[in-house]
């Protein structure tokens, strides 16, 4: 059997989608509202003769009540949905509402959001004509808290704040002093509600935090828990500690998951830095999960205990604290036998099982902050006893959303034990839960993963990969929610969702043979290698929508089945190569324009591979103004592990166009500086990378006639935050050149160069390309990406999208010109933020480098660009490829190494 799936690896955290899911429901997500938590009618109750009575509607509501507190919040349903009916019926406005306000609290308890927002919403309509302003804001609070539980962030900010004051929609979502009279924030300040307006900014600092604005979440939160003590409310108090202690915990995953991509590029001093913060950070949530549990010790509420303690488990291992790690466990098991039935408890039971592996040992994941691993053989059976009471809490309330998650537990336990016939029927038992709520297919996936994973070990690869693919399917319904709802998941992405895409790619392509030309009449193979292609490409997808976040929009231009072979299939003489890193071997994947297709695999492992890339672009990067001679050695030496074994293929198509789809550090390499030991691969074929092929337009090219481009730059230095940006002193010519070559073409330089200008100029006037001439960061979190502005700012790809995509689609900006960007050498998450610029920004296509190449080859490079981009008959890629000739071919020692022309890379639509 494949080494690869016989077991999960001890480093495997392919359940932190699920920790992450659970971030709201153990979280601040679903803040206390002291004094309507749960409320009845108050009415001394008469003879039950008539249901429409007062009487008789106050007597369902309490019944409603006693089920809910006994643990039936199912069976409350009906008795509060009878008494709503009686008082519609009685126009008894004050009772109707408190019964709306009983059935979407049940709703949330159930975990069933969906069916919750219509009763906050019908509550809300009530007290507006009823023209209570308390109560009004304090729903649209609780409305608010639904959104943010189905991940509806930025509509649960308006609600809560809904800022004025002609502010910038970045803006607009984070200012908490500027509020609209009518949200949710200023119905509590104008009726002095200073509870209401505690909740109120610890619900936007929470659904801040989970947009990744980690800074205005801590200033809110703040904000919310200065009130909370003015107030003396230890409730609230521990709710908002929770909170802060979540988004240090988040930041301190920030630092760490940087430290691993320092560590990954080489840089040991970044990396001990970014550990630094992160062991900082750790201390300082512990500081408010310590506050949060006091807090809740006083208010005697043992599920907020609870919650503080959950937090500080991961916390305290990852500063080493074991002791402090094993006791807080055990003590959040101890308090886990007095929480009250609810789905919390559930939830909590299942991640006390997820914890127990830091309980174990130092060594254990403690780097994701929530790791899960196999279980060693003397915690197996308190695994196994807080799985079972999480099963019969979430049975007795109805909650098959937590039946599922504890299920499919215990059939990972047994899949780590290869005890494979348990493995798959608490599984199937599992997906069979999930399957009950329509809600629940965050955790379908999961199973139906976990069971082709099974049916691999047992020796059945086609019922395995069945398997897969309805997990892909699943996945693909939810996937753009998931991604975009809350940062906790983002940064599991690569342990929760990357696997599955990349298991199913790899059992296809162990279907087709390596180093065999397959012709399309070998429709079998065929169909394995398409549908390889496809779950690779649906990765990329999906990497764009985790490393964008929340910003992102991203829809498929063409179909997914078989991409390659209808791109390449619609443009004459073109070749796509499509590459896939695994831990041992890389697949490189030609589609050849009659529908040929060859696999050839590259043996060298990740690490290794990693580094040849890291000294290939270190070498190019540095013999810009070394004294020696480039020496092309790691050039050739990539030429022929990725070029030259597909070489008679490529020469028997005529292929003139080559477009690379690349995976993770293949994104950094500038592929036109490939050597096959007397020529660069510039000088045989125009070249272009795409992210996703399915991100690839099939609309017509745009006709280039009269190109108009709005060019704006930075050639003083700039400082932003804790930045500093050298002059850029070849701007002004660059901009200068632009518009000789391209009349009509506007530029804004410096002071002029800010994004209201740039708003303005793409609202008033029609530009089919766009030239930004400033310094660009491409990092590995989004926070890290921007370009800088003439006034100083940061320019976010999501403000460029915006403003951008103004225009509407007839208008779609043709060519995102970058040209002094740069991407960390050896940070593959960075070069997918620059491969994916294009996509994001709402362009056709862009050209952008992946490092400064300094003033003068740049100014050159642009005018011999656009130059030859006035020539109808050539394609953006003939183009750039044109450019980058002349540059190699110049006598002007610097222009002419590869360091100069290779790193413009163009992304996108090449024609």
């Amino acid at each position: 059997m494949h080494p690869r799936y016989s077991r999960p690896p001890r480093r495997l955290r392919w359940i932190l989608l699920f920790i992450g899911s659970l971030a709201l429901s153990l979280g601040l997500g679903l803040m206390p509202m002291t004094g309507i938590s749960l409320r009845a009618i108050a009415q001394t109750p008469t003879a039950p003769s008539n249901l429409s009575s007062p009487a008789s509607a106050s007597d369902l509501v309490r019944q409603g009540v006693e089920r809910y507190r006994a643990g039936d919040f199912s069976g409350a349903i009906a008795p509060w949905q009878e008494a709503l009916n009686a008082y519609e019926e009685a126009d008894n406005l004050p009772n109707q509402a408190i019964v709306l306000e009983n059935l979407a609290r049940v709703y949330r308890s159930l975990g069933d959001a969906t069916n919750a927002l219509p009763y906050w919403e019908q509550a809300t309509e009530v007290y507006r004509r009823l023209g209570d302003g308390q109560r009004l804001g304090r729903m649209l609070t609780e409305q608010a808290q639904t959104y943010t539980s189905l991940g509806q962030h930025r509509q649960a900010v308006v609600l809560l704040c809904n800022a004025v004051g002609g502010l910038t929609e970045a803006e607009t979502a984070t200012v908490a002093e500027n509020c609209e009279a009518n949200s949710a924030l200023g119905l509590a300040r104008s009726a002095g509600d200073r509870p209401g307006e505690a909740a109120a900014l610890g619900s936007l600092g929470e659904a801040q935090r989970l947009q990744g604005e980690y800074d205005w979440a801590i200033a809110n939160l703040m904000a919310s828990l200065a009130i909370a003590r003015e107030v003396d409310n230890p409730a609230y108090t521990a709710a908002i500690t929770n909170g802060l202690g979540s988004v240090y915990a988040q930041l301190a995953r920030i630092s760490d998951r940087r430290a691993a991509d320092a560590i990954d590029r080489g840089d040991a001093a970044d990396a001990a830095a970014q550990r630094e913060s992160a062991q900082t950070n750790t201390e300082t949530a512990l500081n408010y999960f310590q506050q949060s549990f006091d807090a809740a010790t006083r208010s005697g509420d043992s599920t907020a205990q609870l919650r503080a303690l959950l937090g500080m488990i991961p916390a305290y291992h990852y500063v080493r604290a074991f002791p402090e790690t094993q006791s807080s466990h055990a003590q959040a098991i101890a308090l886990l036998n007095q929480t009250p039935l609810s789905r919390d408890k559930a939830y909590a039971a299942i991640k006390l099982t997820n914890l127990l592996p830091l309980t174990q040992s130092l060594d254990a994941d403690r780097g994701s902050l929530a790791g899960t691993t196999c279980l060693e053989p003397e915690v197996r059976p308190v695994a196994e006893t807080l799985l079972t009471q999480a099963i019969a809490t979430a049975r007795q309330i109805g909650d098959s959303r937590a039946a599922s998650f504890a299920l499919g537990k215990l059939g990972q336990i047994y899949e780590c034990e290869r005890d494979y016939r348990k493995a798959l029927a608490f599984t199937e038992e599992a997906e069979v839960a999930a399957d009950q709520d329509l809600q629940s297919r965050d955790s379908l996936y999961l199973w139906q993963w976990q069971t082709g994973r099974i049916l691999y070990e047992q020796g059945e690869p086609q019922a395995a990969i069945a398997a897969y693919e309805e997990a892909i399917a699943t996945l693909e319904k939810i996937r753009s929610d998931i991604l975009t709802a809350d940062r906790d998941i983002q940064f599991d992405f690569r342990d929760a969702i990357e696997p599955v895409y990349r298991q199913l790619a790899e059992l296809r392509l162990n279907q087709a043979p390596t180093s065999k030309t397959v012709s399309p009449d070998e429709v079998d193979v065929l169909a394995n290698i398409n549908a390889a292609l496809t779950a690779i490409d649906s990765l990329k997808l999906a990497e764009l929508q985790n490393y964008f976040g929340d910003e992102c929009i991203i829809l498929a231009a063409v179909a997914p089945e078989a991409t390659d072979r209808a791109v390449s299939a619609r443009y004459e003489n073109t070749g796509i190569f499509s590459t896939f890193i695994q831990d041992d071997r890389t697949a490189i994947i030609l589609t050849l324009p009659d529908g040929r297709q060859r696999i050839e695999r590259l043996s060298v492992s990740r690490e290794t591979l990693n580094q040849e890339i890291n000294e290939f672009r270190l070498g190019l990067e540095t013999s810009l103004y070394a004294l020696e001679d480039y020496d092309p050695s790691l050039a050739a030496l990539l030429y022929d592990q990725l070029i030259r074994p597909f070489m008679a293929d490529l020469e028997t198509s005529e292929v003139e166009m080559l477009v690379f789809v690349q995976d993770g550090i293949f994104r950094s390499v500038p592929m036109a500086a490939l050597y096959d030991g007397e020529q660069y691969l510039i000088q045989h074929y125009a070249i272009a990378t795409t992210p996703s092929l399915s991100l690839t337009t099939v609309d017509p090219p745009v006709r280039r006639h009269n190109l108009r481009a709005l060019a704006l730059g930075l050639s003083t230095s700039a400082v932003v935050g804790d930045q500093e940006f050298a002059p850029l002193r070849g701007v002004d010519r660059e901009l200068d050149l632009i518009r000789e070559k391209l009349p009509g073409s506007q530029s804004l330089l410096n002071a002029e160069f800010t994004l209201d200008r740039l708003r303005q100029e793409l609202q008033e006037n029609e530009y089919s390309i766009i030239h930004m001439a400033t310094h660009g960061e491409f990092g590995a979190e989004p926070a890290d990406t921007f370009l800088v502005t003439g006034d100083g700012q940061k320019l976010t790809i999501g403000q460029l999208e915006s403003a951008i995509r103004q225009l509407g689609g007839t208008d779609q900006v043709d060519l995102l010109m970058l040209t002094a960007c740069k991407t960390a050498i050896g940070d593959s998450r960075s070069a997918l933020g620059l491969a994916g610029v294009a996509v994001q920004a709402g362009a056709r296509s862009a050209i952008a480098s992946l490092w400064a190449i300094g003033d003068f080859p740049t100014v050159q490079l642009m005018e011999r660009f656009y130059q030859a981009l006035n020539d109808p008959n050539l394609t953006k890629a003939q183009a750039l490829q044109a450019a980058q000739l002349a540059a190699l071919n110049s006598s002007e020692r610097t222009l002419a190494r590869p360091g100069a022309w290779a790193p413009f890379i163009l992304i996108g639509d090449w024609r």
